[in-house]
């Protein structure tokens, strides 16, 4: 039995935005209208190699999240975002200007 563990790269392939402590990786970014659509995976603090799936809706210019999920335990716990959409969001904003 491979007791190997998969490294989230070799599943996606290399992530449009990579965080500078590499625990934020964005895959997918969309404009909708006013909205952008995030996709992305964000280290666990807590559980080191464990990636959550994060996927939010971001208004620019607002610092808005107009909706989202987490796969992690305090999402689906208490329903509002959590630290990792918030990061996911920060991370986006802090590199916005290198995908212009």
């Amino acid at each position: 039995m491979d007791t190997r563990m998969t490294k989230l790269e070799d599943i996606l392939g290399s992530p449009i935005i990579l965080s500078r402590d590499k625990q934020t990786r964005i895959y997918g970014l969309n404009s909708k209208g006013r909205e952008i659509d995030i996709s992305a995976y964000t280290e666990s603090e807590s559980r080191k190699g464990y990636f959550h799936k994060v996927e939010i809706e971001y208004l620019p210019g607002s610092l808005h999240l107009v909706n989202g999920n987490c796969t992690c335990e305090s999402f689906h716990y208490f329903g509002m975002p959590c630290k990792h959409m918030l990061k996911v969001r920060n991370v986006y904003i802090k590199n916005k200007k290198k995908l212009d």
